[in-house]
């Protein structure tokens, strides 16, 4: 079988399954791809629920999100706590309920094997954990350009604990979800780029929640809320890139989301920013970056055009959507 007719196979099974084996292992496909958007729905609106149900607390315990100073009663601090960490793990939380409840869904099984997908070239996790670093120091750059004092080059940071459980929340708390389970499934239909959108659109969403929570709006100002969906949903572009130039490495992924996080600790940016501009900056960096990607890669795999089906690295892989050859 030469080159283009694989490609036509694989374009073809694409359509139906949400995953496949490696060669030798068709005989195990699942025809799950169909009813993706329906199941990234039906995820989508678990996942809002839980996070409905996280802020609960904040709502019988913080009549004001922008003056709360952690003052109540070891038993309502530890409800608003347990509600942050619902929060917090609603993405994958909500994959993991509907890929083991939902007939069709794959399993929860499925979806935890991709977290066993981590031989990878050693570039990507170079790429992944780094990557931030020039970003928000080319920020700081512009920062300065512009006439803007007050820039923080580097800070340890404040709690390690907190940075360790934004870490753990970040990767393992958001990413089964919003590349484990939405991302895959969405590219069957619309392709990568157009997967990547849509699960920026709701990442960035779910991510503005403490709008929804008295006072929390009082924390925001309308470019924050600009700058969310912009950087979001650029970065959603970048690591469906990193997902499926690597296979289908939900561990690489998780490390890029571990790497912003830690970067943003370690180089906070601008100590005084009344106007919130920062963010701003750093989110058209992302955006940037963003369409960089596209630009230099297949808009239906998100890799390159020259290799539509990444090499495998385990034999359940999620794929994406060929080009015609």
């Amino acid at each position: 079988m030469n080159v283009g007719e694989k490609n036509q196979r694989f374009c073809r099974s694409s359509r139906v399954v949400d995953a496949t084996f490696e060669h030798g292992h068709s005989d195990s496909m699942k025809s799950n791809a169909s009813p993706g958007p329906r199941l990234v729905l039906q995820w989508a609106i678990l996942l809002f629920g839980l996070t409905a149900l996280g802020v609960i607390p904040f709502y019988l315990f913080v009549p004001d999100l922008s003056k709360f100073s952690g003052n109540l009663p070891p038993a309502q601090l530890a409800l608003l706590g347990l509600g942050v960490e619902l929060t917090a793990f609603a993405p994958s939380l909500a994959a993991i309920l509907v890929a083991w409840l939902v007939p069709g869904a794959g399993g929860a099984r499925a979806l935890f094997r991709q977290l066993g997908r981590w031989r990878v070239h050693p570039i990507w996790y170079v790429i992944a954990l780094l990557g931030p670093i020039p970003l928000l120091l080319m920020a700081n750059v512009i920062w300065i350009a512009i006439g803007k004092p007050s820039v923080v080059w580097f800070a340890a940071p404040s709690s390690i604990a907190f940075t360790i459980g934004a870490v753990i929340a970040g990767s393992l708390g958001e990413e089964l979800g919003w590349r484990g389970f939405a991302q895959p499934r969405l590219q069957q239909q619309v392709g990568a780029l157009g997967a990547a959108l849509i699960v920026g659109i709701l990442w960035s969403t779910w991510h503005l929640w403490p709008l929804a929570v008295p006072g929390g709006a009082k924390l925001f100002l309308p470019t924050d809320v600009v700058q969310t969906y912009v950087r979001l949903i650029g970065t959603a572009v970048i690591y469906a890139w990193i997902y499926n130039s690597t296979g289908g490495s939900l561990v690489a992924v998780m490390v890029a989301h571990a790497g912003h996080n830690i970067g943003t600790s370690l180089i906070p940016g601008p100590s005084n920013d009344p106007t919130h501009l920062s963010p701003i900056i750093g989110a058209i960096l992302y955006a940037l970056v963003a369409i960089a990607v596209v630009f230099a890669t297949n808009r239906r795999t998100l890799t390159r055009e020259s290799s539509p089906k990444p090499p495998a690295v385990e034999s359940h892989e999620p794929q994406v959507e060929g080009p015609s050859p």
